[in-house]
C-alpha cells in the first residue's frame, strides 16, 4: 500500500514548519509569509499530489493532454536550428504518447490552465523560475540545469560524451564544441567536464577552430563540421532523450515519487 503523503512530509520538502505549511494551504491571511515561501509550499504540495482539504484539492485539475512549450527567443540560426530538431522530436514523441504539444509564445508567461505540463528548453533560471511561479502544474527544464530539486531536470550525458570522447582520442587530446547554453549552470558543468570547451554562437564561430582534434554532439553543428579533419561526431540519441521527457511528464502529473529529479541522458 502506498505510504499516505502528510503534512509533515510537506514541510520537510520545502524546509518549513508543519505550521507554515498549514497556514499556506489553508490560506491564513493572518500570518506573514513570503511570496516565495508560499510558492514552495504550492509547488510541493501539487507534487506531492496532498489533498487535505478543498483548498489544496483545487490544485489538481484534470487531465488535458495538452503539453506547453516554452524556448528562448534566439537570433543565431544554429540554435533556431537546434530548436527546431528539438520540436520535431517532442510532436513525435507526443503523437506516441498521445498528448498535443503547445509552443508557447515566451513574451508571454502566464498561468496555463489548459495544460498537463510545461517544458522548458535550454532557459537561464531567471526565465524558468517566471515560469515556475506563474504555474502550479508540472514545470520540467530540458537541457538547462536549475538547482532546485523539486523539478525535474532533463539533460544531455557530458559525463558519458567525454568517455566516448577519451576512448576515441585519447584522454583529454580534444575540443569540446557546443552551442553556447542560455543556462549558467549548465555552461558551467561543461566546463568543469571537459579540459578544454568552445562555445559557438555564429557561423563565424566556427573559422576560428583550428585543425585540433574536436568532438561535437548537437545536429545543427554537425553537416558544417563534417567536412573538417580531425572532428568526431558522437550524438546522443534523440528519441531516447524525449522518451526520458515524457516518462519525468509522467511521473510528475501523476505524482510518483523519484528520488533523482536531475537525470541525465
Amino acid at each position: 500500500m502506498d505510504k499516505k503523503i502528510t503534512i509533515k512530509d510537506i514541510a520537510k520538502q520545502a524546509g518549513v514548519s508543519v505550521a507554515t505549511v498549514s497556514y499556506v494551504i489553508n490560506n491564513r491571511t493572518d500570518q506573514r509569509i513570503s511570496e516565495e515561501t508560499r510558492k514552495k509550499v504550492l509547488q510541493i504540495v501539487n507534487l506531492l499530489d496532498y489533498k487535505p482539504n478543498s483548498s489544496a484539492r483545487s490544485l489538481s485539475t484534470s487531465k488535458t493532454y495538452n503539453i506547453a512549450l516554452y524556448m528562448m527567443p534566439e537570433t543565431s540560426l544554429l540554435k533556431r536550428s537546434e530548436q527546431l530538431l528539438l520540436i520535431e522530436g517532442l510532436s513525435e514523441a507526443s503523437t506516441q504518447h498521445g498528448y498535443h504539444l503547445i509552443i508557447q509564445d515566451h513574451k508571454e508567461i502566464t498561468n496555463l490552465n489548459h495544460v498537463d505540463a510545461i517544458l522548458c528548453f535550454d532557459a537561464t533560471l531567471d526565465f524558468f523560475l517566471r515560469i515556475g511561479d506563474k504555474n502550479l502544474v508540472p514545470v520540467i527544464a530540458i537541457d538547462c540545469l536549475i538547482d532546485i530539486p523539486w523539478f525535474f531536470q532533463i539533460c544531455s550525458d557530458y559525463k558519458l560524451l567525454k568517455k566516448n570522447a577519451d576512448n576515441h582520442f585519447g584522454t583529454d587530446n580534444y575540443s569540446y564544441i557546443c552551442l553556447t547554453p542560455n543556462n549558467e549552470l549548465l555552461k558551467s558543468f561543461i566546463c568543469d567536464t571537459f579540459r578544454e570547451v568552445k562555445f559557438v554562437k555564429n557561423l563565424s564561430d566556427l573559422s576560428e577552430i583550428s585543425n585540433q582534434n574536436v568532438v561535437y554532439n548537437q545536429n545543427a553543428l554537425n553537416d558544417l563540421m563534417a567536412e573538417k579533419d580531425n572532428c568526431c561526431y558522437l550524438p546522443f540519441d534523440l528519441h531516447s532523450k524525449m522518451e526520458r521527457v515524457y516518462r519525468c511528464i509522467e511521473l510528475a502529473i501523476n505524482r510518483i515519487p523519484d528520488m533523482e529529479h536531475t537525470q541525465f541522458v
